[in-house]
């Protein structure tokens, strides 16, 4: 791939391109800390990830997002469902093994929550102490954009499952005061919100091992805890995210946040866009447009779920397939970045990390306009934060 290569109508090259701050990326999901909390490894470290799922080796390291122009990134806090101890019998010979596995399984949902967001902040302030002035922790949107006005790489708190709550609504003023900008309201098992769609149903594999046992899994929508939470997050300034929802639980999120008097833009951070309207995975050609009209915008993942068609092979391809049908359905305005790096699942061969980001850039601006890729880029999120983050 030429960087010299003229972009249209400009005289620019794509590798000046490339650099300007209009197209520095905004991630709106991904998870350092997953692999940080767990494994050990450092945030402030460059690593190189193959291909293949290697917990020791991180995606998202500061040396990889600086290489990629990434402005900010969402961090979003994971703790393992407890299902999941009970659904995936080898985490119970890791348990009894692993001191930090036995806390995760044990220690209560809400206080796991605290360590985490602890811990990425920990995170930025070693990488502070040792590679300098480089990147900071935002509380809020003007915050953002004192630190990316400025250069520096922007970290934002988001927490994905309503299971972090314990059961707790009121922690929810704690998590905004906290500085947390976005929450996932369903995830891989039914929380108190409601039911999720049952991502482990293509691992056919492990089930046959007896793991993902679809007993665990409940498909239906909101519950009354459920909808007074999405009424909560409204109402504080936390972005409502969708992702993992069944379709009718999607639909009922959609109705709350389209009659809410403060208007919040609807969000689904890290969607695997493959056209599929049969699919519940998501999202459907109703739902961008839907999520359109909110303000929102739906996060391009950077590798497929196994229940698409398209080989990981085919990560930057992938890409601008979705890219094309989230336009086609619903505009320029819902395109966003969601790549759920170090989510555990698989990862495209030329889409490893946020180094990658480079060269996708330049195939975006090798087919849409600079003002498109400036959009897809980061403003599109940037401006969902403006207006659904904070009171």
């Amino acid at each position: 791939m030429s960087n010299v290569r003229m972009t249209a109508g400009t005289g620019e090259t794509v590798a000046s391109a490339v650099t300007d701050k209009r197209f520095g990326i905004v991630d709106l999901h991904s998870h350092p800390t997953l692999m940080s909390y767990m494994f050990g490894t450092r945030f402030w470290k460059a690593h190189h990830p193959p291909v293949w799922w290697c917990p020791w080796s991180m995606h998202v390291d500061f040396d990889a997002l600086e290489a990629g122009g990434v402005k900010a990134f969402l961090c979003s806090t994971y703790v393992l469902e407890r299902e999941m101890f009970v659904d995936v019998w080898p985490l119970k010979i890791v348990t009894a093994l692993y001191p930090r596995a036995k806390h995760i399984a044990s220690a209560p949902m809400d206080e796991l929550t605290r360590e985490y967001l602890d811990f990425a902040d920990k995170m930025v302030v070693e990488t502070r102490r040792l590679r300098g002035d480089v990147i900071e922790v935002a509380r809020a949107f003007d915050d953002m954009q004192r630190i990316t006005g400025a250069g520096k790489i922007c970290m934002l708190h988001a927490i994905e499952g309503a299971h972090h709550l314990n059961g707790n609504i009121d922690m929810v003023d704690e998590l905004a005061a906290r500085g947390v900008c976005h929450m996932i309201v369903p995830h891989l098992y039914p929380n108190e919100a409601g039911g999720c769609v049952n991502v482990f149903s293509k691992y056919r594999m492990p089930a046959k091992c007896g793991c993902f046992n679809a007993k665990y899994q409940d498909t239906s929508g909101l519950t009354p805890w459920g909808r007074e939470l999405i009424e909560k997050l409204l109402d504080v300034g936390i972005l409502v995210d969708a992702t993992h929802g069944t379709l009718e639980f999607r639909k009922q999120v959609l109705d709350i946040v389209r009659n809410n008097p403060k208007k919040r833009p609807l969000v689904m951070s890290h969607a695997c866009v493959t056209g599929d309207d049969s699919s519940e995975f998501g999202p459907t050609s109703e739902e961008i447009k839907q999520i359109a009209d909110t303000g929102g915008v739906i996060g391009m993942m950077m590798f497929t779920h196994r229940e698409a068609s398209q080989p990981k092979t085919l990560g930057i391809e992938y890409v601008l397939n979705g890219i094309d049908h989230l336009v086609r359905h619903g505009g320029d305005d819902v395109v966003a970045i969601g790549s759920d790096f170090d989510g555990t699942t698989d990862v495209a061969k030329d889409m490893k990390s946020p180094r990658d980001y480079r060269p996708l850039r330049e195939a975006m601006l090798r087919k849409y306009s600079e003002d498109q890729v400036a959009k897809f880029t980061c403003g599109n999120a940037e401006r969902a934060l403006k207006n659904g983050w904070g009171k």
